[in-house]
This record gives structure tokens, C-alpha cells and sequence, in this order.
């Protein structure tokens, strides 16, 4: 084995003794500046020494100097420590819920609309926290939670998470019909679903979006859903529709920004689109429950963008 694969065992204890000795050069002060008697801490920079397998220090008879290898042991010590103490203050920060990092599954939905300003808030209050987003239909957020790759999940209406998963309600939310603007039901107030029945759909595919509790909405309607076109990302969904190639329903917060040629109705009957946060109870943080928290507490009224 080279020295480079050697596995050291030194007690940082030991480090902080030589520490000690080294920048005072006189065993006797460094023993007063650790509190502690001359001979154990003679009999421990020893038991470091013989662990190296190098000398650290040459004695003389009033005094002590540092060998080359004490003088680069030195160096390398006071490195050594801080970047140690910088980890425990750190791991101490996290415990206390101030500090580490989440990693978060959510739907594309999810981020505009009351979640925003509580995301805003809380990366504010915490600098010392990284989220990062993981852009994931629920199925995906599933099998992440169950391998421990996510701390939490974001999605629709999971009121009876499955696997001994948690859910809590982040936020309120409410499903609009996404209309060309020029369409007969956009004179009207609100939109019944039945009368979507021979409308064309334009929409996003089913693992980017929650078109698959739409799907089971427009059945309970007495209907099937005619997609006409499907698109990845929303903003494409809306471009279609506000072109003529059929309408689609949406989460209410991007009824927020105001899309050309597009205008959001409230179905008649509310169709829920509440954001849940869907999370392990044994595995989780502090820092997790804070976010999640923070998120409970955003705004629920946004203004809705009429045209």
C-alpha cells in the first residue's frame, strides 16, 4: 500500500495537542493553554509522532522547534481543523433546521399561483438551504419517494398518499377551461364541462401534467376527452389554443399571466386542483417540514387576469 492509500487514524485530539505545542514551541505553556499537565500531553505528541512515524519536534533543554515535517504537520493541521469545525458548525446548522439542502419533486403546475411567493419567502429567510426541483409527474415523484431521492413530492389532490407516505394540503387551487378567445363559451361567465363534450382538447401529454385526473373528471361527465394535440410544455398548450386548435383546462395560476388570444372560464361546478405535499413521515428533516410549512402559509388569492 503507498502512502496515498494509507488510512490514517489520528484522533484530532492529537492534532489539537501538537497544534498547541507547535505555536507556543514550550511544552509547559502549551499544557497551561490546554489545561492540562505537562506530562500527557509530552506523552501524547509522542504517541503522534510514533503514529506518523516521524519526528515533529526537536528538544532542547529550554526549548522546542518544529522539524520540516512539524512545520508542514502544522500547516496541514490548521487547515485541517477549521475545514472540521467548518463541517460541525455546518451538520449543526442543519440539525437546527437553518442549513443543508432539499431536494424537491414537483409538478410543472405547481410553481406559478401560491406557491411562488412562499418558495420566494422561505429561500429569503433561508440562504443557507438549497431546494432544488425535480420536474416530475406523480408516478415518477412515487418512485422517488420510495428511494429516498426526493424529500418531498408536489402534486394534485393526493389526499391518501399510498406506502405509508403523508400528505399535507399546501395550497388551494381550482381547474379553469382555457378557451380561444373568439369561442362562443367565452361570452359566458362559467363553463359547464358538459358542454365541452364535441369541443376539440388540446393538452399536455399525461406524464407532464395532470391530464390524467382531468381525463377522469370529463368522465364523471359523461364523456371522453377528444385530444386533438398534445404538447410537453404549457406555454405550447396555450399557443395552440389560442391559434383555434381546440381548448384545454388548466390550474388557475396561469389564468395569472395574460396569454394572447386565450381566455380562462370557471367550470360551474369547481373542479379541485389543490397542491398537496406528499412526503416520508420517518425520514422527514427539519428543513423539509420548515419549507413545507412556509408553503402552507403562502397567499391563496391571487388576481385572476381577465380579458
Amino acid at each position: 500500500m503507498n502512502t496515498s492509500q494509507r488510512i490514517y487514524r489520528t484522533d484530532l485530539k492529537l492534532l489539537r495537542y501538537f497544534q498547541a505545542v507547535a505555536e507556543e514551541l514550550h511544552f509547559g505553556r502549551a499544557a497551561a493553554r490546554l489545561n492540562m499537565s505537562q506530562p500527557p500531553l509530552s506523552f501524547h505528541i509522542k504517541e503522534l509522532e510514533a503514529q506518523l512515524g516521524t519526528v515533529l519536534f526537536i528538544r532542547h533543554s529550554r526549548h522546542v522547534a518544529l522539524t520540516h515535517a512539524g512545520e508542514v504537520l502544522l500547516e496541514e493541521t490548521k487547515q485541517l481543523l477549521n475545514n472540521a469545525s467548518l463541517a460541525l458548525a455546518r451538520v449543526e446548522q442543519i440539525g437546527r433546521g437553518e442549513g443543508g439542502r432539499i431536494q424537491l419533486g414537483i409538478v410543472g403546475t405547481a410553481i406559478w399561483g401560491g406557491l411562488r411567493l412562499g418558495l420566494q419567502r422561505f429561500i429569503a429567510d433561508y440562504p443557507a438551504i438549497d431546494v432544488t426541483f425535480r420536474e416530475k409527474s406523480p408516478g415518477d415523484q412515487l418512485a422517488l419517494l420510495g428511494r429516498h431521492e426526493i424529500d418531498a413530492g408536489i402534486w394534485r389532490m393526493e389526499t391518501c398518499p399510498p406506502g405509508g407516505l403523508q400528505s399535507e394540503k399546501l395550497h388551494e387551487a381550482t381547474f379553469m377551461v382555457a378557451l380561444p378567445e373568439q369561442h362562443p363559451l367565452a361570452r359566458q361567465q362559467t363553463v359547464d364541462i358538459t358542454q365541452l363534450r364535441h369541443e376539440p382538447f388540446v393538452t399536455m401529454t399525461a406524464i407532464h401534467s395532470d391530464w390524467t385526473f382531468l381525463q377522469r373528471v370529463c368522465r364523471e361527465a359523461g364523456f371522453m376527452p377528444r385530444v386533438v394535440r398534445e404538447a410537453v410544455e404549457p406555454q405550447t398548450v396555450l399557443a395552440l389554443v389560442s391559434i383555434g386548435f381546440g381548448l384545454t383546462i388548466m390550474a388557475d395560476s396561469y389564468a395569472q399571466m395574460s396569454w394572447p388570444g386565450v381566455v380562462f372560464r370557471p367550470p360551474t361546478r369547481p373542479i379541485p386542483a389543490d397542491l398537496y405535499a406528499v412526503f416520508d413521515p420517518v425520514h422527514l428533516t427539519s428543513t423539509t417540514k420548515q419549507l413545507i410549512e412556509a408553503l402552507k402559509q403562502s397567499p391563496a388569492d391571487y388576481p385572476i387576469v381577465e380579458r
